[in-house]
């Protein structure tokens, strides 16, 4: 491996987004859980409908929720741009564990009620595995934060799933309401990452996928994870079973007088640099060693995906 420093990701920081208080409840009962990551179904509701409470139980007959599905946040909030407020909620499926339910959930997904038409719409968080599979999303004690992502003048559906383990890493999605539906904007599972800010975009390696999640990182987040830096991008390795991660990839994004000082000080270099344009110098590094037993499962697949980088050819400036 590469002699270059790895600083490790503990969160990533949504930072300007203020949490919508309430929601109401719609009336429930129990089915299946959909296949479908995304649906719309009606229903005749009464105009004063039940509050909902955190933990509850969440049974909705025409979306097919598995039999322990539980309201794990909610927020009320005007999600479709037409100035009534919509009743958001997170959901997710929970196990009993000694008589308590677990503090993980599953099957990740929001559900939003319309506020003025009484549609239902859905969107399941799907993750693909290790193994090419699609799965619900989980996190430990996942959060609901509601908040203008997009810049569109209405408020878009932010999800932070903190996955437990070592690091305090946490995923995230982004949903926005288009055309009647639920799209995800932004996911930390996304194949090709697009940095628009920083002017570059990467595309990761064929074998990389279902093995990784990326963060991003501006501002004063950038300089956290790397000081000096206007914007990095981590790529980490997700270990079998999701739950653990190790650095694979950091880009970092400097102004070039900033690097031109850091590069001339004496220690380990943040880095090797990929592309110099426009008074900035992208900077890539690696990690020193397999953090991983390379007779294990997990050490020989980072093996793989470290052999399979080619940054020549995944790394290229926006137009």
């Amino acid at each position: 491996m590469k002699n270059q420093h790895v600083k490790k990701v503990s969160v990533l920081a949504l930072a300007g987004f203020i949490c919508a208080a309430g929601v109401v409840m719609p009336q429930v009962s129990l089915a299946k859980q959909t296949t479908s990551s995304t649906k719309v179904v009606t229903k005749q509701t009464p105009k004063t409908l039940p509050e909902v409470k955190i933990g509850q139980k969440l049974i909705v007959p025409e979306l097919e929720l598995k039999e322990n599905t539980y309201v794990l946040d909610y927020k009320k909030s005007d999600v479709n741009g037409d100035s009534v407020k919509d009743n958001v909620i997170l959901a997710g499926t929970k196990e009993m564990i000694d008589g308590k339910l677990d503090a993980y959930a599953s099957d990740l997904s929001i559900i939003v009620q319309d506020g003025k038409t009484r549609k239902y719409v859905q969107y399941d968080w799907k993750t693909k595995g290790i193994d090419g599979t699609w799965n619900g999303a989980f996190g430990r004690e996942p959060n609901l934060i509601i908040g203008d992502y997009t810049g569109n003048k209405v408020d878009d559906m932010i999800v932070t799933a903190p996955q437990g383990g070592n690091g305090g890493y946490v995923n995230h999605l982004v949903v926005a309401w288009e055309e009647n539906k639920l799209k995800a904007v932004f996911d930390d599972h996304q194949e090709f990452s697009a940095n628009p800010g920083a002017n570059f975009s990467f595309t990761p390696p064929a074998s990389w996928s279902g093995h990784y999640k990326m963060k991003q990182f501006g501002g004063a987040d950038a300089d956290k994870m790397m000081p000096s830096a206007k914007h990095v991008v981590q790529f980490d390795y997700m270990t079998k079973g999701g739950k653990d991660t190790e650095t694979l990839l950091m880009i970092s994004v400097f102004a070039k007088n900033d690097w031109t000082r850091l590069s001339s000080e004496e220690g380990t270099p943040a880095g090797s640099v990929i592309a110099e344009a426009n008074g900035l110098v992208y900077v890539y590094t690696t990690p020193q060693s397999n953090p991983f037993d390379p007779q294990s499962e997990d050490g020989k697949w980072f093996d793989q995906l470290y052999s399979d980088l080619d940054m020549k050819k995944s790394f290229a400036l926006l137009k």
